[in-house]
């Protein structure tokens, strides 16, 4: 319900902002230009913020490197979801979930408390995966799992607690907007249609309802996705921290997703990138190394 409350609070702004760059909008300034202003503000920030999470997972990379996602999140978001093939359905909250997926986990990593809270109660009210800040951030914060749990509990005792906190936000966010808007159209829960069908469309070569030619699916992500999995023996820690945040993603998405919706990747974008351009710049800077 974020984007959309942010968009009715600036609504009775709409006559000032056609008066004042209305000129300079090949169309009607309404409640779309408020959401798409929304996205690109949100979009900006994840620009600005990408190099910060870069260099937790240890590569230092220019801020300009950070506009290469924009390729990859083209490619979901337009080209196989709509341009190309696909359905093209697109949610206010698609973009903001990126942000606020890269900015709480690096105010997780920091334990910027104080910082972290505002921003992750906010998220939990644009998307429910913002339960992937704590998990993302639990697992690049906390020290490896020992033979004694009880030793590896001790350790983590802190980040444990903050962990516990942020369950009882989640599910009293989750309990709080279902009792408020409980009297909505529609379904409560959405039953996922069979993955299982759209892969052997992908085999068979027929058509789909999600997209008319299913062997596009596999470009998801650019084809980025193959990184972390072809190269997973030689991805340092942290990388592959993240990755087990990806699995997990992905095997939540098995019970509550359309799968085969591109765009309910969210987070995934800037896992998926994140992995893939550290590996890729660390392994050019060893290359250049060894060559000189």
């Amino acid at each position: 319900m974020l984007i959309t409350e942010i968009a009715n609070f600036l609504k009775p702004f709409l006559p000032f902002i056609d008066k004042v760059i209305g000129w300079a909008i090949p169309y009607p300034v309404g409640y779309e230009f408020l959401l798409q202003s929304i996205t690109v503000f949100f979009l900006v920030l994840l620009l600005l913020t990408l190099p910060k999470f870069l260099k937790i997972v240890g590569c230092n990379a220019s801020p300009l490197f950070s506009l290469l996602i924009l390729i990859p999140l083209s490619w979901n978001y337009i080209f196989i979801n709509g341009l190309i093939d696909g359905a093209g359905l697109y949610y206010p909250y698609d973009i903001p979930s990126l942000t606020f997926f890269c900015i709480g986990t690096i105010l997780f990593y920091k334990k910027k408390w104080l910082v972290f809270y505002p921003v992750f109660i906010v998220s939990l009210l644009n998307r429910e995966s913002s339960c992937f800040i704590s998990l993302a951030g639990f697992l690049l914060s906390s020290y490896p799992l020992s033979k004694n749990f009880r030793s590896w509990l001790q350790e983590n005792k802190f980040l444990v607690l903050h962990i516990l906190a942020q369950a009882i936000l989640w599910f009293g966010s989750r309990l709080i907007l279902s009792w408020l808007f409980r009297n909505n159209p529609g379904h409560f829960f959405e039953t996922p249609h069979s993955m299982i069908d759209f892969l052997y469309c992908i085999k068979t070569g027929e058509s789909h309802w999600a997209m008319q030619n299913p062997i596009w699916f596999m470009t998801i992500f650019l084809g980025t996705w193959v990184v972390p999995f072809i190269f997973y023996k030689k991805l340092n820690f942290l990388e592959k921290r993240l990755l087990v945040c990806v699995i997990i993603y992905l095997a939540s998405l098995c019970f509550r997703s359309n799968m085969m919706e591109v765009r309910v990747y969210n987070e995934l974008n800037v896992m998926i990138f994140i992995i893939s351009s550290s590996f890729l710049l660390r392994s050019t800077k060893l290359l250049k190394l060894s060559i000189s």
